[in-house]
């Protein structure tokens, strides 16, 4: 295995289980949510702690996501020659 297709297993794996993590967030989030919306406390909850951390997590895997992106742009040319 090439060392870009190396990086690329490992960069990958990264942004799956960022992905994964995130969408564990957003359950926990969507959980919350849910009882504020039954409490009518909506106005406070984008103030606790499973939005903070599904928002990290978002940002996280966009970041995992960006370094694919910018890995598969250098993907080496195998049809050269």
């Amino acid at each position: 295995m090439s060392d870009w297709a190396q990086d690329m297993a490992a960069v990958t794996a990264v942004a799956e289980q960022r992905q994964a993590a995130e969408a564990a967030a957003e359950q926990r989030f969507d959980a919350i949510h849910a009882e504020a919306t039954q409490a009518g406390q909506l106005e406070q909850v984008h103030q606790t702690p499973e939005c903070r951390d599904w928002l990290a997590a978002r940002h996280a895997t966009d970041e995992a996501w960006g370094s694919w992106a910018q890995l598969m742009d250098r993907k080496p040319d195998t049809q050269a020659g």
